[in-house]
């Protein structure tokens, strides 16, 4: 790289410099002053300083001068080679780059941006939640877009039908009866099992970690009781399933306590994690073939009172009543198949049984929304929800999807009880 004093005729170009009624020691300050500001103090380039756009432009001042001096046209080849050319050659280039980067971007969006609002709404509306977080980081323009609360509102009503499963603290409708503030977007993100699943998957570490404390300080084993109106319609096969399939392996079997009731079998997932699985079924296997048969009011469980209003009403008879105070998980298995009979016939049984008479607030509930076959037309996990009056339960819930084809979320559901049965609320 060349430094300044090698140019030619450098001497003659810094008295061209001169300006007039100067002496030569007054100009020969102002240029090393100016030298001194440009260069800082280092008197050529050979020294690997890097120019900046002052000192570019005060250097590129003196090549002119030079070239006049030499009597060359400007714009002829350059009189200076190496370090220098090559950095105000690349400079120019880089500018020229930008500058057409910036005019093909100004007029894409501008494409984009001419359209009205809702034209614009309308195409973000057909985007997932993932596709509109990440169009949010594009531009300001695009960030406002997604973040509008419309956009969320339509997004939401779109997928909490397909969503697989819904509890206490995702359930959309929980932030909407008590008028929450957070914006539909902040609801969405807290409630779709998607994103949950991710946060679940960057937080394995920590429930690794968590299971092994759990693996060296033991509780006792839990004891969840299964009932409800799926477990004598098309989807009672799911109890031979569980027994029979390879998911749960048997360990043992336990007796009943109470005049017999709450006898079962003890499973093991397949994360190591043992608990106590009674079924308790309405009638015997006779009376439960019966298709006139009313299980309201021919229930082995429960019987019918009526309260000092007249009221008809549902309590338990005092075996189950004690058993209830002993169990730790709750699953409440519905036939959720379109062309099954309502979900509601079982709602006084989930009622009796989740009384807080007997069952401690904190015993979790698990609903399984079971169908035969994956590919079977069913009801969604939200109209469960809704069916079941859930929400005003005071105690934790999950509703999950599942068939007896091939138990999907049985597994995911049964971890969730076992983990909700070691709390207390």
């Amino acid at each position: 790289m060349i430094g300044i004093q090698s140019l030619p005729c450098f001497e003659q170009s810094r008295m061209d410099s001169k300006c007039p009624g100067e002496s030569e020691e007054q100009t020969e300050q102002t240029i090393q002053e100016k030298d001194s500001y440009s260069f800082g103090n280092t008197g050529n380039f050979s020294d690997g300083v890097l120019l900046n756009q002052q000192s570019a432009y005060y250097f590129r001042h003196l090549i002119k001068k030079y070239k006049k001096h030499m009597g060359e046209e400007l714009g002829t080849s350059s009189v200076c080679s190496g370090g220098l050319q090559q950095y105000l050659i690349k400079q120019h280039e880089r500018q020229e780059r930008l500058k057409t980067e910036q005019d093909e971007t100004t007029q894409h969006q501008s494409k984009f941006e001419c359209l009205r609002v809702d034209v614009r709404l309308h195409i973000f509306s057909f985007l997932t939640a993932t596709e509109l977080c990440k169009a949010s980081q594009v531009c300001r323009s695009w960030y406002d877009i997604t973040e509008d609360n419309l956009l969320w509102a339509g997004l939401l009503e779109r997928d909490i039908p397909k969503w697989d499963v819904i509890g206490h603290n995702t359930n959309p409708a929980m932030y909407k009866e008590v008028e929450s503030e957070w914006s539909n977007k902040e609801i969405y993100l807290r409630c779709s099992p998607e994103v949950n699943t991710l946060m679940h998957q960057q937080n394995a570490l920590i429930n690794n970690l968590t299971s092994m404390l759990r693996y060296f300080f033991p509780k006792k084993t839990p004891m969840l009781a299964m009932f409800g109106p799926g477990l004598e319609s098309q989807t009672s096969g799911l109890v031979r399933k569980i027994m029979n399939g390879s998911m749960f392996e048997s360990t043992g079997l336990f007796p009943g306590k109470f005049d017999g009731v709450g006898g079962g079998i003890t499973l093991k997932s397949p994360e190591g994690a043992q608990f106590h699985w009674s079924v308790m079924y309405s009638a015997s296997k006779k009376e439960r073939e019966q298709s006139n048969r009313d299980r309201s009011h021919k229930h082995r469980m429960m019987r019918e009172r009526r309260d000092s209003d007249g009221n008809e009403r549902f309590e338990l008879v005092p075996a189950v009543q004690d058993f209830c105070k002993t169990v730790d998980g709750f699953i409440y298995v519905v036939d959720a198949t379109e062309e099954a009979p309502a979900v509601e016939t079982g709602l006084n049984e989930l009622e009796a049984m989740l009384s807080e008479r007997w069952s401690a607030t904190h015993v979790p509930v698990l609903v399984l929304a079971t169908t035969l076959e994956a590919t079977t037309p069913r009801l969604s996990c939200f109209e469960v929800v809704e069916r079941l009056k859930l929400s005003q339960l005071s105690r934790p819930w999950q509703v999950r999807s599942s068939n007896v084809e091939s138990l999907d979320g049985l597994v995911a559901g049964f971890q969730w009880l076992a983990e909700q049965s070691q709390r207390k609320y």
